[in-house]
């Protein structure tokens, strides 16, 4: 799954970190406490890392940049309107439910979206 930057394949590989820790909350039953904790690790780091993609494509001088950078910004509202209604009253159920379709459209963005840069930085960038 390596798009061709060490950096972000290290970060790729933190947020699948983030990812497995927020599958054991859940299968562990750990607590909407620890639920929403990963859940926010896992949105502060896409943010973080969003925004560290958006500025080596500008580097790169990448065709798909505002295409990309669109992308970034409907997962990141995404986020926030799933999450924002449970913060205060959502039931333990609720919270595994939305943890599990944060943690969905985020590996769904990095599989479909992340590695389509992939190839372009493999042709114009030093690999």
């Amino acid at each position: 799954m390596s798009v061709c930057d060490p950096e972000i394949d290290a970060e790729h590989k933190h947020f699948i970190m983030l990812v497995n820790e927020l599958n054991g909350a859940i299968i562990s039953r750990l607590g909407i406490e620890e639920i929403k904790r990963c859940m926010r690790a896992i949105v502060d780091d896409a943010v973080a890392h969003f925004a560290h993609e958006e500025r080596l494509f500008k580097e790169w001088c990448y065709l798909n940049a505002s295409e990309h950078a669109l992308k970034h910004a409907e997962a990141i509202q995404y986020f926030h309107n799933i999450t924002e209604g449970f913060e205060r009253n959502g039931t333990d159920y609720e919270w595994i439910e939305t943890g599990l379709k944060v943690k969905q459209a985020f590996i769904g963005h990095l599989l479909e979206e992340d590695l389509k840069y992939r190839d372009y930085c493999r042709e114009n960038c030093k690999c």
